[in-house]
């Protein structure tokens, strides 16, 4: 008995195995197709994609898509945009997320039913109207314009992240905290946000690569060259008559190899905001 146990724990394991190891296949293919063509010739990229050799190794694409991309000055467009739009989503997620837990208005409860159903939309739906008021504000071709497009459309799932982390947050200390002389707001800033740390992290990495590589929002909303952000003039790489696939990879490594940084720095808080919130859900 004890036997047939083991050979199923054995087998279910090796299954496990196999199985992660054919999605580490699936996810590092592209990333080493990415690295290796970065550092190569276009000839030899197009004989062996994906062969590296020692011969053919070169720093050319990526000083040649530094240079074209101008790459300082849209690195810091996609930070300026990156910065204000994070800062949006935590203030106004938490705030949300903060009065939906400790209300209990019935009208407040079903307002966010309607704003976690708005997740479902597609960004397509709205394009055009958001573009519309945009330009009715003056705010095309404008940062804070820009950010507050990103700030609306990822709002909703920021609050659902953090109106479910704060339903674990023991309504004790809310109680605790006003019977102590403390008003909402303080509760807000001295109790509530020093737990979030975690959650807010996961925010950051989660809302923060998908504002950093996002392409759409940035092509609706941006037609200066001069706003243009990284995604936007890669995306020019590519879509010109003659694909320049040196520029394109080159360009590709640039771009990523910011929020990849952010990823690492940050991932400890979010593999924990993952565990807590599989652990408390």
């Amino acid at each position: 008995m004890n036997k047939e146990k083991s050979l199923k724990k054995s087998r279910s394991r090796v299954g496990t195995n196999i199985f992660l190891m054919i999605v580490a296949i699936l996810v590092l293919v592209p990333l080493w197709y990415l690295l290796n063509n970065a550092f190569k010739t276009p000839q030899a990229m197009m004989l062996e994609p994906l062969i590296i050799r020692p011969q053919t190794f070169t720093f050319a694409n990526i000083a040649r898509a530094f240079k074209i991309m101008n790459y300082p000055k849209l690195l810091l467009n996609n930070v300026i945009i990156l910065v204000i739009s994070c800062s949006f989503l935590v203030v106004l997620g938490s705030f949300a997320g903060y009065a939906i837990n400790i209300s209990n208005n019935k009208a407040i409860k079903n307002l966010y039913i309607f704003i976690v159903l708005i997740m479902t939309l597609p960004f397509q739906l709205a394009m055009i109207p958001l573009v519309s008021m945009l330009k009715s504000m003056n705010l095309m071709d404008s940062f804070f314009g820009t950010s507050l497009v990103f700030t609306a459309w990822s709002l909703p799932f920021v609050i659902f992240l953090y109106t479910g982390y704060m339903k674990t947050i023991p309504k004790e200390l809310l109680e605790a905290s006003i019977v102590d002389g403390c008003g909402l707001f303080k509760t807000y800033v001295y109790i509530y946000m020093p737990l979030l740390k975690t959650i807010t992290g996961t925010v950051l990495i989660l809302r923060g690569v998908h504002i950093w590589n996002d392409l759409l929002i940035p092509l609706v909303t941006i037609t200066k060259s001069s706003m243009s952000t990284l995604s936007l003039k890669l995306y020019s790489f590519a879509s010109t008559r003659i694909t320049a696939w040196d520029l394109v990879f080159g360009g590709t490594l640039l771009v990523v190899i910011p929020i990849m940084v952010l990823f690492l720095s940050l991932q400890k808080v979010f593999i924990q905001g993952i565990v807590a919130g599989a652990v408390k859900g």
